[in-house]
């Protein structure tokens, strides 16, 4: 995959009221998960995701350690961010795959755009964090 269909993975909502920088940790994830990111991938360098994308080179910089200390990204010297080695269980079953697809499908059928069905995506994830860290409570 090249640099540029690379940026155009991403899609930053940033009205969302989640944190850019973890938009862009959880879509890289997802990337990786569904193979649209392959192990030894390079990813584009932070001052060009950060111009692509038009948000500040700190966010990206951000994004990628965190992703580096989880494990999905290595830094290798001289080249830059690549994908790590996929772990046995970073796959998609093909039961979520399916679901995420028919999901995707009724979303559109109700006339959402790909920002909407991210957004509300992202929303209840964020309210689902909530509510777990209250029952810890």
């Amino acid at each position: 995959m090249t640099i540029s269909s690379t940026i155009n993975l991403f899609s930053l909502n940033v009205s969302s009221g989640i944190p850019i920088y973890r938009q862009l940790i959880d879509q890289i994830k997802q990337a990786v998960r569904m193979g649209l990111l392959s192990t030894h991938e390079q990813l584009p360098s932070v001052r060009g995701l950060a111009k692509a994308l038009q948000i500040n080179p700190m966010t990206i910089s951000k994004a990628f350690a965190q992703l580096e200390v989880e494990g999905v990204l290595v830094r290798k010297r001289g080249v830059g961010m690549l994908v790590a080695q996929a772990k046995q269980d970073t796959a998609l079953s093909q039961k979520t795959e399916e679901a995420l697809t028919q999901f995707i499908q009724d979303a559109q059928n109700d006339n959402l755009s790909d920002d909407e069905i991210s957004t509300l995506v992202q929303q209840h994830l964020s309210l689902k964090g909530k509510k777990t860290k209250e029952n810890k409570k």
